[in-house]
């Protein structure tokens, strides 16, 4: 059976069950991240220690064997969990035949808690975002993956209301992300007419939506 899009409050969704497509999503493209880096020295080492060489092949850089993979499922439950535990947390998933199709995480906090939490490697990043954003509660938008062994393509297709759904949600008419992948930019830019933010100091962009549930 087919969900075509539920939302979910802290202790709703068994956080387990995402762990998978979690998986899928990020070892492929634009992040390519399939294991821990085992190289040692800071020269060498894979960006934010995670590599795109599979379990037990030889990385041709440092010439060792990966033995991790990039995202455990003990870690990713920790770190999903402390979040419910910690603010005001939702879920949104689409599912089809009962598995996960396209999840998404949001949560609510200020600027200044997105920059510790977020941008805790890059210092401009945090002065920045303290004083680009509205000092007050907004949406952030976290994790949004999809797992396209299940379904390969039009996995954004309900962007707009799950954007909308957080943000009524979560009591804010704003919502921010930052993003790598350039299908998030698209859909940012279809569905609210809105661009990254030019000249932020950091590799991945940040995209605002305002007043967006509206």
């Amino acid at each position: 059976m087919d969900n075509l899009g539920n939302f979910y409050r802290e202790g709703e969704l068994d956080v387990s069950s995402v762990v998978p497509a979690y998986q899928v999503a990020f070892s492929g493209w634009p992040w390519f991240e399939v294991s821990k880096c085992v190289d040692p020295g800071e020269e060498q080492r894979c960006f934010g220690g995670l590599s795109q060489i599979a379990i037990s092949k030889t990385c041709t850089t440092c010439e060792l064997q990966p033995t991790q993979p990039a995202y455990e499922p003990d870690e990713l439950i920790e770190r999903f969990e402390r979040l419910e535990s910690t603010r005001p947390t939702r879920w949104y998933v689409e599912s089809i035949e009962e598995r996960p199709a396209l999840v998404a995480l949001a949560w609510s906090a200020t600027p200044e808690q997105i920059a510790t939490e977020k941008y805790d490697d890059v210092p401009k990043m945090q002065d920045w975002l303290v004083n680009e954003l509205p000092n007050k509660p907004i949406v952030w938008l976290d994790e949004v993956f999809a797992d396209k062994k299940i379904r390969p393509s039009g996995n954004l297709s309900k962007f707009r209301d799950m954007c909308q759904g957080f943000m009524l949600d979560l009591a804010s008419t704003d919502l921010a992300y930052r993003t790598i992948n350039p299908a998030m930019l698209k859909a940012a830019e279809k569905n609210f007419q809105v661009t990254p933010t030019e000249n932020v100091p950091d590799r991945r962009s940040l995209v605002r939506i305002k007043d967006g549930s509206r």
